[in-house]
This record gives structure tokens, sequence and C-alpha cells, in this order.
């Protein structure tokens, strides 16, 4: 237990650390309002989320973390590497979101997003310090409700030095 704990702590703080010099805009991408309430039982419908139920029902006990009425989930699936589920608070309908759910290295940084914004930025790369950026890109997503909309992409520039 004390493990699935700190990976529900953990990965965010690491994702934020890595890219914490870089600045993204989010403002550009603000939601209306907040949800306040208490989240809605997840809809477990689909084999994704039956297979997740136990750490889906789990990330959408501390409410929203995106999107404003969305819980970003995450678990781990090997050295370095998340799935994700997004969960929308006031519905409970589970999204198995392609770019998340299918595991994303955690070697550069996992997902970037805030509560208050449907921004995600996403650099998935495995480790710079193992593998180099070859190839890596940023992407930036839009929440639109229901998927993630691309809208831009750029290389990932890291220099060598970095820890």
């Amino acid at each position: 237990m004390r493990n699935i704990v700190w990976l529900l702590v953990a990965f965010p703080l690491l994702a934020y650390a890595v890219d914490e010099g870089q600045s993204y805009p989010f403002q550009q991408y603000k939601v209306p309002s907040l949800f306040h309430g208490k989240p809605a039982a997840p809809k477990l419908e689909t084999p994704f989320a039956k297979n997740y139920k136990t750490m889906i029902k789990r990330g959408v006990a501390s409410g929203p973390n995106f999107a404003g009425h969305y819980t970003v989930v995450f678990w781990g699936c090997g050295t370095e590497c998340a799935a994700y589920a997004i969960v929308d608070d006031q519905t409970g309908k589970v999204y198995e979101v392609p770019e998340l759910s299918r595991g994303v290295d955690l070697g550069f940084n996992g997902p970037l997003f805030r509560v208050d914004s449907s921004l995600m930025v996403l650099a998935n790369c495995p480790d710079p310090h193992v593998y180099g950026v070859k190839n890596c890109k940023r992407k930036y997503y839009r929440w639109d409700d229901s998927r993630l909309e691309l809208l831009k992409s750029e290389p990932v520039q890291w220099d060598a030095g970095q820890k």
C-alpha cells in the first residue's frame, strides 16, 4: 500500500522537477470553472477500465487535477514507465487516451498539466542520460472534453550536463 501511495505522489513531482525551467502557456487554455464536489464513481465499462479499476478508483478519490473537472490517473507499467487514464469527476466516464494509456516513458518527464487549464504537455522520451534525445518530441495537447487534440509538436532540446 505504501508503494502505491508513493507512486501516486512521486510521479507528478518527478515530471514537474525535470522540466521546471520550462514555461508553458497553461494560462492560454484556462477552464471556465473548477469542480469542487465529490467525484462520481468511475464507470468501468471498457476492458481497459475494468483491468485497472483499483488504480482508477484510488486515483479519483483525491478529486480533479486537470481541466477543471477531470482527474488524470496513472500507475506504473515498468521501469520509468506509467500508463494513464482521464476520468470525468462529474460523470465518472473513464477515457482511455491513446497518447497516454499505452505507457509513457518517464525518462525525460511525464505529462505536465494543471487543474485550471485544458493544456497538457507531453515529452515521453526514454532516459536522456542513456539514450540521448534523438527524435524526441514535446507535444502540446488541448483536452476537448473527450480527447486530446494535438496543437503542436517541437523537438526536445536537452543539455547533456542536465541532471
